[in-house]
């Protein structure tokens, strides 16, 4: 799916995707996403709570009315601008933004930005390759920072294009591209994140951080 499409379909979407996802889908990404983050966190001994929060592909903010607890800053970007809407008037991000995750991350690295946690919930699904854009949230990552997301996964090698039009990445391909992104997994978890004419859609949770050697190696970059 092209770029223009995603946009135009995300806004013809927009006012029922809540429903749509939730009731329909019975998706429960965003609450997949925080249990793993947690779970991470108490591994480390950390408390599950970030300074500066970064929604990647954030729709109408279902993820960020989850997050929204443990963030003390929460921003927000989104290919569609109607989705954008839905999420501002829920109230719960601090900055929302409407462009392309490339241009979005380029522009944050450019101005220094950090960020304490990096979701994307729902969002790699539309990314072939995803060793450019786990770099750029690689270089975003505050010391000890974390990305969490999801994908939808298959039992094959590399990366899947489903008959939904949606990519599925291989539990091999994301372990050696979270690796070349200089990040250190933290969790991989098997999960149904959500469903497919009522059948469980295989899927991956991730946690991955910036520690360790990491640390320095990108504070140098």
């Amino acid at each position: 799916m092209t770029e223009p499409y995603l946009r135009r379909l995300f806004d013809q979407y927009a006012g029922r995707y809540d429903a749509a996802l939730i009731e329909h889908l019975h998706y429960r990404g965003p609450a997949l996403l925080r249990d793993a983050v947690t779970s991470a966190r108490q591994r480390m001994g950390q408390a599950t709570h970030f300074g500066s929060l970064l929604d990647l592909g954030c729709g109408t903010g279902l993820a960020g009315e989850v997050f929204r607890p443990f963030a003390g800053r929460l921003v927000g970007v989104d290919l569609s601008a109607a989705m954008i809407a839905r999420a501002e008037a829920k109230g719960d991000y601090d900055r929302l933004a409407v462009g392309n995750l490339a241009a979005f991350l380029s522009a944050e690295i450019a101005k220094a930005a950090k960020y304490d946690l990096v979701l994307a919930a729902d969002v790699f699904v539309y990314v072939n390759d995803l060793a450019a854009v786990l770099a750029d949230v690689a270089r975003v990552l505050a010391p000890r920072g974390m990305l969490a997301f999801t994908v939808e996964t298959h039992s094959g090698a590399g990366v899947a294009l489903l008959p939904t039009l949606r990519f599925a990445h291989s539990e091999l391909y994301l372990r050696d591209a979270i690796a070349g992104a200089g990040l250190t997994l933290l969790a991989l978890d098997q999960a149904a994140i959500r469903t497919e004419k009522g059948e469980p859609v295989n899927g991956l949770v991730l946690v991955a951080g910036l520690v360790g050697e990491a640390i320095h190696r990108h504070a140098r970059a």
